[in-house]
This record gives C-alpha cells, structure tokens and sequence, in this order.
C-alpha cells in the first residue's frame, strides 16, 4: 500500500536534516540551476526534478576513464558553477575530493547538498584515508552501484529539492517515489536472473563493484586495490595473475574501460572476466532511464560470466 503523499513528505522532511545539505539562504528564484557533479550523482537528481518546469539540472564534470574519485575541480568547473548554478548536487563522503572545496564557498556560493551523508556505506573496516594516502581505504561511497542503495540516495536527493524549493514539493516526492518503484523492478528482476548465483565467488578488480556483488549475494573472495583504467604489465601482472589463480573464484569483476590488454590477460589464464558499468563515462543526455539500463546490463553481464566459467568447467 502506498503511503499517502503528506505522509511521504513529512518524512521526507524530518529526515533532511541528516542529509548534509545547506540550504539556499535566499528565496528560490524563479528558475532554479542545479549542478550534479558526477553522472551517477545527476541521473539519479534528474528522476527527482523530471518534469518540473522551473528547474534546470547540468552534469558538471565530463566522461572520465579514471577513478571519479581521483578527479580534481578544474577552473572551468568552478567558474561554471560561479556564474550559473543555484545548488550543487554531490555525493559528499569522499567521492568528491573536492568536496572541501565546494563548501568552503560558504554562503555567498551555491547551495551544497550531499546525497550520501548518513547513508550506510560498504567498508573495509579500516579509517577513511588520510590528505595524500591510497583513497581506497574506509567507506565506500559508490552506493550508487547498488539498487537498493540508489533507493536511499532518492529520498535524500527528493528531501533537498524540497528545502531548496518548495514549490514543487508535491512533484519532488512523488518522482523520487516512481523512480524507486522503477529501481525496485528493475532489481527484482536482476535479482531473478542471478537468483542461482548466490553464493558464488567473486574477485573484485574496481571498489565501486563491492555493491554489485552485495546486491546479489555474492561472496568477495579477493578484492584488488587499483584505479579504474589502470593496466598492469610485466611482473606485477604475473604475480596478480599468479595470486587470483588462487583465489578459486568463478568470475572476475572488472570495470567496463578497463584496458583490454588486461582483460586478454586474465582471460589468457582461464579467469572469467565480467566487465562491468561503473558509470564515469556518461553524459547529462543519459538520464535515470540510461541509469536503469546500466544497472540491467551490468547484472547480465555477470549472468553470462556466470554462464560462460560453467561451461568452461565442464569443457575441462
């Protein structure tokens, strides 16, 4: 039974002061200017504001074949953000490394919202990493990899809006409610394609594919420290080879730009290798239905590595 949309909102409401976002301290104008920084970050905002005719949301940062994580404000971002945007869309908990930055425009810049802020995020156990140190440490915060997650990050993105403009406060819940209703579909049937998948071993080679294998109840067997992108050669290929042969997992995990030098290595040396969408590569033209295709697509994609490491088995 759905809730009745006062009710929606009043939770919403109550929960935005947890969501890390600093309000507008002027009145809305009468045509708002979002700026979300990363993809993940702007599809799941445009679901939020699809249809509202007073509000207009950019992607700042352009397609990056590397971490999002490692990338840094250029002058061009800032002086986007400077001369047009309302509000920026984030985040927040380390996928921004300039975050800081952002924030420390104060209250003279536009408003900061972090989607992440206390949301439950996948962690190795150890401290977050330190100015300097290996990013790859801590919480994790591509939650956006996860279905059920990006469920989380739409109420909280649904909650900003609402303090950003109250206006269409009625419209920003009722997206945030259809557009979970659409992820909740489209994970169920992921989750029916992979249902005799869990269990199964899996060797991590990109940290925003833990929430993959989480989702489907698959077991992490091995999980690689390295950038997206990022190639291995020589000796330092032989030994990793060397150690996920080891591991005795039915797949290998891999973003979808890796170089394929390395695919064709892991392959070459009987590993299964699932390459998989981690969605840096994207534009603002890609909105929240793209985002529920990528998430679709990646699920098959382990589906027929799943498919192909058996039938490899029994080949052997």
């Amino acid at each position: 039974m759905r809730r009745p949309l006062s009710a929606v909102l009043a939770l919403i409401l109550a929960a935005l002061a947890l969501t890390g976002c600093r309000p507008i301290v002027r009145d809305a104008p009468q045509r708002l200017s979002v700026y979300a920084t990363f993809y993940p970050i702007y599809a799941l905002t445009e679901a939020v504001l699809r249809d509202i005719p007073d509000a207009e949301l950019h992607c700042l940062v352009q397609p990056q074949d590397g971490c999002l994580r490692n990338y840094n404000l250029s002058d061009w971002d800032a002086a986007l953000l400077a001369r047009g945007a309302d509000a920026v869309m984030m985040g927040g908990r380390g996928l921004e490394r300039f975050e800081s930055a952002l924030f420390g425009w104060g209250d003279g810049g536009p408003a900061m919202c972090a989607l992440l802020y206390n949301l439950e995020l996948y962690s190795d156990g150890t401290k977050a990493a330190e100015e300097g140190e290996s990013h790859l440490k801590g919480p994790n915060p591509h939650l956006y990899m996860s279905m059920s997650g990006a469920q989380q990050m739409l109420d909280s993105a649904a909650a900003m809006m609402v303090s950003l403009d109250p206006r269409y406060a009625a419209q920003y819940s009722e997206n945030a409610q259809s557009a979970k209703a659409g992820l909740q579909a489209a994970y169920d049937a992921a989750r029916a394609l992979l249902s005799d998948c869990e269990g199964r071993r899996v060797i991590l080679m990109n940290e925003a594919l833990v929430y993959c294998a989480r989702d489907y109840g698959l077991v992490i067997a091995d999980q690689v420290e390295r950038e997206s992108g990022d190639a291995l050669t020589g000796e330092a290929l032989e030994k990793l080879i060397e150690r996920l042969k080891h591991d005795e997992a039915d797949i290998v995990l891999i973003e979808r730009q890796a170089p394929q030098a390395l695919v064709e290595a892991l392959e070459s040396a009987n590993l299964t290798v699932a390459k998989l969408d981690v969605m840096s590569t994207h534009t603002e033209n890609e909105g929240f239905d793209v985002y529920l295709q990528i998430q679709s697509d990646n699920a098959r994609a382990m589906r027929e590595a799943f498919d192909r490491a058996v039938a490899g088995k029994d080949k052997a």
